[in-house]
């Protein structure tokens, strides 16, 4: 049975203590829809970004932020399946999980999606490895370590995945972190083992109630000093112990965390006025399907609210007569060419954000 090795020392529960009062202060926080939806966008790119790029991908943010939006750049197809796939998983997290339960079917699921476009050549499918393996440091193609026996994977997976789902005695947060470490060790794939753990990262924060609103990414921190983030991981190979690497996990998640918080913080005051931000909590979940639909497409009609929600074209009408009044959306045209867009609420701070 999976039994983690680790020690409660004062930076871990500091940490700790610093990521909770941040996020009290973020979920508590009454953004209006499209600056909401603005946060939750910068961290999706900079997430598929910064995981996609420490496992080699060579675009850009800007070049990630296109491809997500919908852009037909000019990449190579190996590079733009990554940054695609992975996106969708990130996207469609509810499809793997069981109520907040992990299972081995579904953790197959989202490997296969990750790595449904990236290899033609290495025959992986929704399967663990059946060889043995070793990880090599991607600039001098040296051994980094040596995971365990392919004939020891599927059991290893099992309890872990088991402690997952019974380890509600721990903080979320070193769950997160100590599955992270354990899954990267077992290396239960042929490839894409570092995507596969970071979305697997995702998920339980995600279940758990931890990821704070899709606001924050810990990926980035990792990219922006691979080395501390590997050298991190060998301290629990060669110890054994993950202390130290729970550490780096929750000092990390601390920092990020943080950075939102300001964000949060700094929009909220230039937000409308108490009275707007009071609609926005009486926003039926109709009218939110709508706000999203105006992100993701940047207008819709009377008709596309009608399809989308399921309702008759009169309640679409009253839907967005609604939000129009609220100041949420506003209408264009005439007659039969009428189509509503968000308002641009801070739009030089909403661009600025996404940068």
């Amino acid at each position: 049975m999976f039994s983690p090795i680790f020690s409660y020392n004062n930076n871990i529960l500091n940490n700790i203590s610093g990521i909770e009062f941040s996020r009290g202060i973020i979920t508590q926080a009454s953004l209006i829809p499209e600056l909401d939806s603005t946060l939750k966008k910068k961290a999706y790119i900079q997430s598929v970004h910064a995981s996609t790029t420490i496992d080699g991908n060579i675009l850009t943010i800007d070049e990630v932020s296109k491809l997500l939006n919908g852009s037909d750049a000019v990449v190579d197809d190996k590079v733009k399946n990554e940054v695609m796939d992975y996106g969708y998983v990130l996207t469609n997290l509810d499809k793997y999980h069981d109520n907040g339960k992990i299972t081995e079917h579904l953790l197959l699921d989202m490997y296969g999606e990750i790595t449904k476009n990236v290899s033609v050549n290495t025959p992986h499918g929704q399967r663990y490895r059946d060889v043995d393996i070793n990880v090599k440091d991607m600039d001098t193609d040296r051994v980094r370590f040596i995971p365990p026996s392919n004939m020891h994977v599927p059991r290893l997976m099992e309890d872990l995945i088991s402690w997952i789902n019974n380890s509600n005695e721990i903080s979320p947060i070193l769950v997160a972190g100590i599955v992270h470490y354990e899954f990267l060790r077992i290396h239960p794939f042929m490839e894409c083992n570092g995507r596969t753990a970071k979305a697997l990262t995702k998920l339980i924060l995600y279940t758990k109630g931890y990821d704070i609103k899709r606001y924050f990414t810990l990926d980035e921190c990792y990219n922006n000093d691979i080395n501390a983030y590997l050298n991190a991981l060998k301290s629990a190979d060669d110890t054994f112990d993950l202390t130290h690497w729970l550490e780096y996990f929750t000092k990390n998640f601390l920092i990020s965390v943080t950075r939102v918080k300001a964000d949060v913080q700094r929009l909220l005051t230039i937000s409308p006025s108490p009275n707007e931000l009071d609609k926005q909590l009486i926003l039926k979940d109709n009218q939110i399907k709508i706000i999203n639909y105006i992100q993701e497409f940047g207008q819709i009609t009377n008709k596309e609210t009608t399809i989308l929600l399921e309702i008759s074209s009169q309640a679409s009408h009253n839907n967005l007569k609604k939000l129009q009044k609220m100041k949420i959306i506003t209408r264009k045209g005439s007659g039969r060419s009428t189509f509503y867009v968000l308002n641009r609420v801070n739009e030089k701070l909403r661009k600025k954000l996404m940068k």
